[in-house]
């Protein structure tokens, strides 16, 4: 019977094991690329009576090389010339600001033009025209309409690095704010990336707000419109009642790794003193950060 039993499939498994190589053979396996790791940088910040290219030397020596550098124009923004003299071949997270008006009756094209066609080809630029417009009396449509003039600019550029990205508010996210995201969306095709600014608020209540907290909302968002996403500025003061430096040092090293773990392409940390004290001057947090920027 075992005989007989072992015959009988021994033409099946042979048909499917043929018809099994057939149709493996048939077929294309692409692995998934891995999603990048997201680059850690921060801002620039002169102290009084330190220039720039001292201040870039002094913020390398704390923390060694950025993946990233948060740079802002008040207005139209610097040749690439003045911008490599400043940063190197650091990537950066760029915005600039200029009349809505202006940019759409073409008074800025020629410069604009060429300050694309010049921008770095062999690393990213996230570039973005007038963040946190929510705070500002911007008419809405005529910022749309100039994100959408200067996208077309961009595009003649034909770089791939260039990398349109929308700078709002976190707390435009939260239904408290009466605010909709959308009024300052100028639509996908003119907008590769979306990125906030998005802080520890729980300052207010002498805690550290957990990272999932302050972010989720744009992940959520992120991942409904199909969008990349960034932290172009977070930032924390340090919290006696909530661990003080050490428990700063943990909130960083948490939510670099909640950014990481959520696919965030950058997060650039507010090393500054502008409205609250958000500068690392104690030792936990710039060694936190110096290790999160260098892994």
């Amino acid at each position: 019977m075992r005989e007989s039993r072992s015959r009988a499939w021994t033409p099946s498994i042979v048909a499917l094991t043929s018809l099994l190589a057939l149709v493996m053979g048939s077929l294309t396996v692409t692995a998934t690329p891995a999603a990048a790791a997201p680059r850690f940088g921060g801002t620039v910040f002169e102290r009084p009576g330190e220039t720039y290219a001292q201040a870039y030397q002094r913020v390398t020596r704390t923390y060694g090389n950025l993946d990233a550098i948060r740079l802002f124009f008040p207005g139209a923004p610097s040749s690439w010339r003045k911008i490599r003299a400043k940063v190197h071949k650091t990537p950066v997270v760029v915005s600039f600001r200029m009349d809505p008006q202006a940019v759409t009756s073409g008074r800025y094209d020629r410069s604009m033009r060429r300050w694309f066609a010049t921008a770095p080809t062999n690393r990213p630029t996230y570039w973005s025209y007038w963040h946190e417009p929510e705070n500002d009396s911007v008419n809405k449509t005529s910022y749309r309409r100039a994100w959408r003039h200067l996208d077309k600019l961009a595009d003649q550029a034909k770089n791939r690095q260039l990398k349109s990205t929308l700078i709002l508010m976190c707390w435009t996210l939260d239904r408290a704010s009466g605010r909709n995201w959308r009024s300052y969306y100028a639509g996908p095709r003119a907008i590769r990336v979306l990125a906030f600014d998005c802080y520890n608020t729980g300052r207010k209540s002498n805690v550290y707000k957990r990272p999932k907290a302050i972010l989720k909302n744009v992940v959520r968002l992120a991942r409904r419109v199909g969008k990349p996403w960034g932290i172009a500025e977070f930032g924390s003061t340090s919290i006696p009642a909530a661990g003080g430096h050490a428990g700063r040092a943990r909130w960083l090293r948490n939510y670099a790794s909640y950014v990481q773990l959520k696919g965030g392409a950058f997060a650039t940390y507010f090393d500054s003193h502008v409205g609250y004290d958000y500068r690392l001057h104690d030792r936990p947090s710039r060694t936190a950060w110096r290790k999160i920027i260098q892994r």
